[in-house]
């Protein structure tokens, strides 16, 4: 026979042998998915290359070329950019533009000039749930931004064009937009809120690529006796190393082959239409992807021949080191271990109390008490669970159940096992939970402002205008409802002053005194709105001065330095429009006005943290659930191999159901449990970072979290009890 026939033989022989392999085929779903997953892994991390790269370029094509870029060059038309928010959301731009000429460039994304007075929205911002005023707020919303002229589907983004033209020092003559029209130093959009590239890689190697990692080598070292009997046969025979190389090779092609095309299905699609990501609402832009094929198409195929090469190089280890390699218990007790967990969750939690927060001390408290919980859990979880299993041993004698008395006293005599399925379940979760927590963790600020919502709501709100004249801020101030008191509170950081201007009806509103003098504010305010905005402005340590006049207009400050701030209040103590109030301050102001509740810009800033964080979150819970398969896998092949020694049983009780009760002790319950404990000591964990409500980790994450971890736990439950007991129905006795 030739070397090449050879070769074709000994992979027959190797498809075969998986075609007929015991174990229900665990191995072949096993290596399928392994090779899916990190081939979608690897994906993963080319499309958020890609993906960074395309939303830079299209963000560069809109960038505004500014005159005084371009010597000599001839002004077409004014450019100016501001920020807004809409409830649920991070900050976004609205870009105020005003045609200078009649061949005025458009920016990438509109088909033509909005008239003064109309703007044209992104189609995400105009469907916005939370905003329901969007297509009026900026005036007449006459068309939407075009693909082309968006960083991504999903960004929130205006063009306006004011009804006044704005004028002030942020308005700058343009003479067009991207490179190729002068250079380019100034941009906006949803990138300049991201994080930077290179963390994002991070992420993804972390709760993607290494979970797949864990998946492929606890599916390549899953295997079965007969595998075994054969590679001993086939060193019998004198077979080669290669050989015996080709031979699993032949094994492993089929399903390595089949995770392989679905990986590649996977990107095609996402390649043909723009897909929206779960969760973090992020919409994937197909013609990105699509123009790096030529990267995609090798990775995924290396990331298969990856898998192979794996497989083949564990065959070869496992041979050297056992008579198989199929994964095998310890003895050795974790009872130390185990006894350790408690002490340093307790340190966790409770050890920082001890050091000032904020300081390194309390900082390395709890992360080292978190690392040694971490760590020792999974031996707390097998001491339980054998602690379990000797119970259910006991109540199966009792009640004559020898399924309980088979599965509790394999869980009483080799706990060891139990700790590595539960490891890497146990761990993902706490280190999820743990990056959810200093990812969302908010700032004293936002802390603060949260508080301050609390109290007051939105019944006094601050209005700071853009580009506006001292007339305008007159005007906006007259059409008002007429519920709104109207002040200005002046605030001067070099004299340490601060002085508030109103009416005496709209002093009254507040509970301050009405004088045409100044008059020095002492002791607390009794209006608790007055205290807030006090004390966001420094007013604790300032001197306060009231006096009856006229509100200082941001634009005039004719109230010597210092910048002020225009202050509604609700004269009946009700929560006024935010949405209202912005939607007249855009038609009263060339460029409109930043209005929030008092402290309110800390909440939509942090918003920013609490949509990034959702990405962990995401990329979080399918490392999970990679986890947990790994850990099912290797709880399943644990189970079937010796699940053969059960066969007898059968016999003996005539009931087949013993299997499944040791099936639901041997995996349901270890990973269920792991699931559980994983959540409820992760969120124990982050307690010294969330104790304050400063975290993002709500119930959902949480019940998700188990969610994972049950679902592939009940997968392996199923498969090992039906596999079991198709083995015992075709066991026959031989010598046993």
């Amino acid at each position: 026979m030739t070397r090449h026939g050879l070769a074709r033989q000994l992979l027959s022989v190797g498809a075969a042998a998986g075609r007929r392999a015991e174990a229900g085929r665990v191995r072949f779903v096993a290596l399928l998915a392994a090779a899916a997953m990190l081939a979608l892994a690897v994906a993963s991390v080319i499309a958020a290359h890609v993906t960074y790269e395309g939303q830079s370029a299209r963000g560069a094509a809109r960038t505004p070329v500014f005159q005084e870029d371009v010597p000599g060059s001839a002004a077409h038309a004014t450019w100016s950019v501001a920020g807004d928010s809409v409830p649920g959301s991070g900050p976004y731009q609205v870009v105020f533009l005003t045609r200078l000429t009649a061949d005025a460039p458009l920016p990438p994304g509109l088909e033509s000039w909005p008239r003064p007075g109309e703007a044209v929205l992104s189609p995400a911002l105009r469907d916005h749930p939370a905003a329901k005023d969007i297509t009026t707020r900026y005036g007449k919303t006459v068309g939407t931004i075009g693909a082309e002229g968006l960083q991504s589907p999903d960004e929130l983004y205006a063009y306006v064009v004011p009804q006044v033209p704005a004028q002030g020092g942020n308005v700058r003559p343009i003479t067009g937009y991207g490179p190729s029209v002068g250079p380019t130093f100034y941009t906006t959009g949803q990138q300049d809120y991201a994080k930077p590239e290179w963390t994002f890689l991070v992420v993804i190697g972390m709760l993607l690529v290494l979970p797949a990692a864990v998946l492929l080598t606890v599916a390549a070292r899953t295997g079965s006796h007969s595998r075994d009997r054969r590679t001993a046969l086939v060193e019998v025979l004198g077979a080669t190393p290669r050989s015996r190389a080709l031979i699993v090779v032949g094994e492993a092609l089929r399903p390595v082959v089949a995770g392989t095309l679905l990986a590649l299905c996977a990107v095609a699609a996402a390649s043909a239409v723009d897909v929206r990501l779960p969760w973090t609402g992020h919409v994937l832009v197909a013609a990105d992807l699509l123009g790096r094929w030529w990267a995609f198409l090798p990775a995924v195929l290396a990331a298969g021949a990856t898998v192979l090469a794996v497989v083949v190089l564990t065959d070869r280890v496992g041979r050297k080191r056992t008579t198989g390699n199929r994964i095998r218990g310890s003895r050795r007790s974790p009872r130390v271990w185990a006894m350790a967990c408690p002490i340093l969750l307790l340190i966790a939690v409770r050890g920082p109390d001890l050091f000032t927060p904020g300081t390194t001390a309390y900082v390395m408290t709890n992360w080292v008490g978190a690392a040694g919980t971490l760590v020792t859990l999974p031996a707390a979880i097998a001491v339980v669970t054998g602690a379990l299993g000797a119970r259910l041993a006991k109540l199966g004698r009792r009640h004559g159940r020898p399924g309980l008395v088979i599965a509790g006293r394999r869980a009483a005599a080799h706990p060891g096992p139990l700790a590595r399925m539960t490891a890497g379940v146990v761990v993902a979760i706490g280190l999820l939970l743990q990056a959810v927590a200093w990812q969302g963790q908010l700032g004293e600020s936002t802390v603060l402002a949260q508080a301050t919502v609390k109290r007051i709501g939105s019944t006094a709100l601050v209005v700071q205008p853009r580009a506006a004249t001292a007339d305008q801020v007159a005007a906006f101030s007259r059409q008002l409802p007429g519920d709104v008191a109207v002040l200005s509170l002046t605030i001067d950081p070099e004299a340490g002053r601060l002085t508030v201007k109103g009416q005496c009806a709209a002093l009254q509103t507040l509970r301050l005194t009405c004088s045409p003098e100044p008059a020095l504010l002492t002791g607390p305010p009794a209006d608790p709105r007055m205290r807030e905005l006090l004390g966001w402005n420094g007013g604790s340590q300032a001197e306060v001065s009231v006096q009856q006049a006229e509100p200082v207009t941001a634009a005039s400050e004719d109230d010597g330095s210092g910048f002020t701030q225009t202050v509604l209040a609700s004269h009946s103590a009700t929560d006024l429009s935010v949405p209202q109030i912005k939607r007249q301050a855009y038609a009263s102001f060339p460029m409109g006005a930043e209005v929030s509740t008092i402290g309110g810009e800390w909440l939509t800033s942090s918003k920013v943290n609490q949509l990034q964080g959702r990405w962990i979150t995401l990329f979080g819970l399918v490392g999970i659930a990679m986890l947990a398969a790994a850990s099912g896998l290797a709880g399943l092949a644990e189970f079937l191999r010796n699940g053969r020694a059960l066969a007898p049983v059968t016999t003996l009780t005539g009931n087949p159901r013993v299997y499944w009760s040791t099936a639901a002790l041997g995996i349901l319950l270890p990973l269920v449990l792991a699931g559980l404990v994983g959540a409820v000591v992760g969120a124990w964990l982050a307690f010294p970072r969330t104790h304050s409500g400063a975290s993002y980790i709500g119930n959902g994450l949480l019940g998700a979290c188990v969610a994972a971890a049950a679902v592939i736990g009940v997968v392996g439950w199923v498969w090992g009890a039906l596999v079991s007991v198709r083995q015992a129905r075709a066991w026959r006795p031989r010598g046993e």
